[in-house]
């Protein structure tokens, strides 16, 4: 499973530098704030503002974005090649920081069947498409009878997807190095990366 590293650096952030997909530069700040086992991000920029979940691993903040009043998350996967399975963790923006779990596996070319556990330990199945655009992934679950829509990327070991409803939502890394995070995100129905550098 995702191993944490402990992140010190919650507070206020500016963005020193942010690029669209498209290239065009952006402005803004940024407020990073623990809440149970995720971190609250909220943003404020020249391209727009909105509210993001994020899950730490290995140094990496992975944040799921979005707008709507908490509607989005973000899922983790990890590979696990013994096992042939992508194993990971999930948070959104309206669970106070609790998590679940999911396991990913390939049952054909970018189909894959979804066993899951919600918070409280109950157990769910589904199924989850993915589809390779660009540099990035589209996503779309089918789990309980509900459809859930994504965008991810790879970062080393690590599948990440964000998650929400239309296309108002996306996801985010940062690579944290002490007061400063190298960043980059997609966004829903994107097949290009944008960056996003920001300091203390």
């Amino acid at each position: 499973m995702l191993t944490e590293t402990t992140f010190a650096q919650t507070g206020a952030w500016k963005i020193e530098e942010g690029k669209l997909p498209n290239g065009k530069p952006y402005t803004g700040n940024l407020n990073i704030k623990a809440v149970g086992k995720a971190y609250d991000v909220d943003w404020v920029t020249s391209a727009g503002s909105y509210g993001g979940i994020g899950l730490l691993a290995d140094g990496k903040l992975f944040v799921g974005y979005g707008v709507g009043g908490g509607d989005y998350g973000i899922v983790v996967y990890k590979a696990n090649p013994a096992e042939k399975t992508f194993d990971g963790i999930w948070t959104a923006g309206k669970m106070n920081g609790a998590t679940g779990l999911e396991v990913l596996s390939k049952n054909s070319e970018g189909n894959f069947d979804v066993v899951g556990k919600n918070p409280d330990g109950s157990a769910y199945k589904g199924k989850l498409m993915l589809q390779k655009t660009g540099d990035t992934y589209q996503a779309q679950w089918n789990v309980g009878g509900a459809t859930y829509n994504g965008v991810g990327f790879l970062s080393g070991d690590y599948l990440i997807i964000g998650y929400g409803f239309g296309q108002a939502f996306g996801t985010v890394e940062y690579l944290i190095i002490g007061g400063k995070a190298r960043g980059r995100w997609a966004m829903g129905g994107g097949a290009s990366m944008g960056t996003e550098n920001i300091t203390r």
